[in-house]
């Protein structure tokens, strides 16, 4: 058989860097993506990024004139009413304006609250020894919203070379601290920190104590006539202290030091960066992007020039200089091209499902409608692995103040889920629904799920199966 040599030709379709590159870009969230233009800007000198503008109020980056954080506006001069001449100093002290400033934040002349940090560590300087006191702010830097200590005793331990009794007993000084309870590791724990620090002596104090040390587990279940009869008390007496624990002491020692409008949102999701900002406006809701970084990327003028004149012109230039430069100039392109990609298609994503999850965004999770990133992709013109990268790992700010991720959009099972919340809130003859009687329910108005979905979806929710729902 006779073996000959050819050549053809034959068309494959690839991946380019620049492809690459922007994809990465895309699936990154907020903060993944600043530590990568971060360590972009360090390794390619081609690459410069302008002055961010901070807000006055709150210290977030500033994306337009208004804060997407805490929703103050910018007055630049030239939008400024021109004051009065004869206008008195007072006049414009009182109206917040000053000839050296251009922003006005009526809030700036109050005084800012304490917080619980604060106030802790004072306390801690005061009263502690010196020894223990970097430990012990430690131990504070740790707690959580409500007061809570999460960290592990032992990983505390070994930051500042101590045993963990050691540590133990500088944890015991810190809950001594007001506001009782502040530095618990369990809410068995700050009520029993709680009980041990009130001045009244009563039958309902010591019962509580005796319920929250040694019943704590039955008492959780709303089992009363077994604490009871393991007491040796009557159910009354047991009613009786469980009221005394709702009236008299606080599961979230924190809350005093929170403003009362931080009640209305999250306390956990407030704090992330959202990737999407709806808003309110007087012409109805608006999305926006969160993105300070891509605008102000740019490639460096030092370089451009270089480029440009390397392009002119072949002599002047070492051939390995000539490749150096081109490389980095050809990199901060694509990098910039794959940051107004990202927010490109962040942007159809956030306008469309404004369109068509308006219900929701208005009047909550059970006005939302069924969506599939398949039917999104379609509908912006992007391809549905595109959406799924635009999406992945997103979060969304709506104009509650709720931060959720941008997935939840897509749950179908979100209104159901709703439901079952609504109806595990519900009572039947003094005791609440089981797993069974919501599938039943949700029967009744045409949703027919089994009860082990019931069960799934509560479970999902957080919300306690029937017996820790009792009261």
């Amino acid at each position: 058989m006779a073996i000959s040599a050819g050549i053809s030709q034959k068309q494959t379709i690839g991946m380019v860097p620049e492809h690459i590159l922007g994809k990465a870009v895309l699936k990154m969230s907020l903060q993944e993506l600043q530590n990568f233009v971060q360590a972009e800007l360090a390794e390619n000198p081609a690459l410069a990024m302008e002055e961010e503008v901070m807000c006055p109020a709150c210290g977030s980056a500033l994306v337009g004139c208004v804060c997407s954080t805490c929703g103050s506006r910018i007055v630049s001069e030239t939008d400024r009413e021109p004051s009065p001449k004869d206008e008195s100093a007072a006049d414009s002290w009182l109206a917040g304006e000053s000839p050296d400033d251009s922003y006005y934040e009526p809030f700036a002349r109050v005084a800012a609250p304490c917080s619980l940090a604060d106030h802790l560590k004072e306390g801690i300087r005061t009263h502690m020894p010196a020894c223990d006191v970097p430990a012990a702010e430690f131990i504070v830097d740790c707690l959580d919203e409500d007061g809570y200590l999460r960290e592990p005793l032992l990983e505390i331990a070994n930051r500042f070379g101590l045993s963990v009794p050691e540590l133990e007993a500088v944890l015991r000084q810190v809950q001594s601290l007001d506001p009782p309870g502040v530095g618990a590791r369990s809410l068995q724990e700050c009520l029993l920190i709680q009980l041990r620090q009130l001045d009244t002596d009563c039958e309902d104090k010591r019962n509580a104590e005796v319920i929250v040390t040694e019943h704590w587990e039955s008492i959780s279940r709303m089992r009363l006539d077994e604490t009871a009869s393991r007491m040796g008390v009557s159910r009354k007496e047991v009613e009786s202290a469980l009221r005394f624990v709702r009236e008299a002491l606080e599961p979230r020692p924190a809350s005093m030091f929170r403003d009362p409008w931080q009640t209305l949102v999250p306390r956990r999701e407030a704090k992330l960066a959202p990737d999407v900002v709806i808003r309110e406006t007087e012409l109805g809701l608006v999305a926006e992007v969160v993105d300070p970084i891509s605008s102000r990327v740019t490639v460096d003028e030092a370089y451009a020039s270089l480029y440009s004149a390397m392009a002119r012109r072949k002599n002047g230039f070492s051939e390995a200089g000539r490749e150096q430069i081109r490389e980095c100039v050809l990199s901060a392109r694509s990098l910039i091209e794959a940051l107004e990609f990202r927010r490109s298609a962040l942007r159809k994503v956030a306008q469309e499902i404004l369109r068509c999850q308006a219900g929701f965004l208005k009047k909550g999770p059970a006005h939302l409608k069924p969506m599939t990133k398949k039917q999104l992709a379609q509908q912006v013109g992007l391809h549905e692995s595109t959406v799924c990268r635009a999406t992945q790992g997103k979060t969304i700010r709506l104009p509650t103040g709720e931060v959720m991720p941008l997935d939840v959009l897509f749950d179908s099972a979100l209104p159901v889920k709703e439901l079952v919340k609504q109806f595990a809130g519900e009572r039947l003859n003094g005791r609440p629904l089981s797993d069974g009687e919501i599938a039943e329910r949700l029967g009744a108005v045409g949703i027919h799920i089994a009860r082990r979905t019931v069960a799934k979806y509560r479970d999902q929710l957080r919300v306690p199966p029937v017996d820790y729902r009792l009261a």
